[in-house]
């Protein structure tokens, strides 16, 4: 019997699949409770074309975001920070402030974007890694 999952169930999958699973298993275990319902021709049909819809959509961002980190590859950020006479910083420069530098230079990006191992402590010039979708690149900070 093919039924349509309204929530994620270990062992079997996640929610809007459409699984074949036994009549008994559907009829007292998963119907009753609430965890799937049976599908219909027409609730796949739907299903499919939100899954395509999405799909599609998904498919549009990333080349919208490879476009923008194609236009960030090798700009150079500079950032000014206080700091000691040692050139240690008072405050760590972490993921945001460099989304934020890379955002005053036009281009918006998350800060989930930015790939630091720990956050930047002195002055000096860096090699910052941007990851989104699949892709990187690199860009060069300055902390003046």
């Amino acid at each position: 019997m093919k039924v349509i999952l309204l929530q994620n169930i270990a062992g079997l999958g996640q929610k809007d699949d459409i699984k074949d699973v036994s009549e008994g298993y559907a009829m007292n275990m998963l119907i009753p409770r609430k965890m799937a319902k049976f599908a219909s021709s027409g609730d796949i049909k739907q299903i499919q074309n939100t899954k395509n819809k999405k799909l599609k959509n998904s498919e549009l961002l990333q080349n919208k975001v490879h476009k923008l980190l194609n236009q960030i590859d090798g700009k150079n950020i500079i950032i000014n920070a206080k700091s000691n006479d040692k050139g240690h910083l008072f405050a760590q420069i972490h993921a945001k402030e460099i989304a934020d530098s890379i955002g005053e230079l036009g281009f918006d990006i998350s800060e989930d974007w930015v790939v630091l191992e720990k956050p930047i402590k002195e002055i000096g010039k860096f090699s910052i890694k941007i990851s989104a979708y699949k892709k990187s690149i690199t860009v060069k900070l300055e902390i003046k």
